[in-house]
C-alpha cells in the first residue's frame, strides 16, 4: 500500500459548489491503484493551534469520492473500537459539554459555526476561536469547529443532490446547539 500525505488548502472566497468541485478535482489528481499496490491519501486541511485535521481516502464505505476526518493523536471510542475520525455524534457530544460549561462564550462558537456553514472566510473565524476559553469536551473550539468545517464539505460531496450540509447543521440545531 502506498500512503501520500499532502496539504490541501481551499482557496478563500469559494461558495460551497466551488469548494465541493476544487475538492473533488483535488481527488481526480490521485493515483489508482493496481492489483499490486493501493493507494491511500492523507490531506492535511487544517493546521490548528495544538494539531492538524486530516482527511484520509480511501473509506471502508467506498463510495468513491468519500472521505474520513481524522486527528493523528486524538482517538474517540466507536462502537466496538477506538478511531481517529470523531463522529457526528461525538461533535454533538462536544459541544454539549462545551454549551453547559459557558453559555456565553458557547454563543461565540455557535456563531462561528455558522459563519463556516455558511462558506465564511475562515481566517478571523480561526483567531477569534483560539481566544475562547471553553477547555471541555474532546476538542478544542478551532478544532470542533474546522471539523464541522469538513464534515459539511464531506457532507455536500456525498448528498449533493440532496440536503448536503443542511442535514448535519439542522440537526445540531435540533440538538439545540445553534
Amino acid at each position: 500500500m502506498a500512503l501520500h500525505t499532502e496539504r490541501l488548502d481551499l482557496p478563500s472566497g469559494l461558495d460551497r459548489a466551488e469548494i465541493r468541485r476544487f475538492v473533488i478535482n483535488v481527488f481526480l489528481d490521485e493515483l489508482p491503484g493496481d492489483i499490486n499496490e493501493s493507494q491511500r491519501y492523507e490531506y492535511i486541511v487544517e493546521e490548528c493551534e495544538n494539531r492538524d485535521i486530516i482527511i484520509a481516502r480511501q473509506t471502508q464505505l467506498n463510495k468513491g469520492m468519500d472521505f474520513r476526518i481524522q486527528f493523528r493523536d486524538i482517538y474517540f471510542q466507536g462502537r466496538t473500537r477506538r478511531t481517529r475520525s470523531p463522529s457526528h455524534q461525538h461533535i454533538v457530544e462536544d459541544l454539549t459539554e462545551k454549551k453547559n460549561y459557558d453559555e456565553a462564550a458557547y454563543a461565540l462558537l455557535a456563531e462561528k459555526i455558522t459563519s463556516i456553514y455558511n462558506c465564511e472566510n475562515d481566517s478571523q473565524i480561526t483567531e477569534d476561536l483560539r481566544s475562547l476559553d471553553l477547555p471541555v469536551g474532546y476538542l478544542l473550539p478551532e478544532e470542533v469547529c474546522l471539523t464541522l468545517k469538513w464534515l459539511f464539505i464531506e457532507q455536500d460531496i456525498t448528498y449533493w443532490g440532496y440536503s448536503g450540509r443542511a442535514k448535519l447543521y439542522n440537526y445540531l440545531v435540533s440538538c439545540e446547539l445553534l
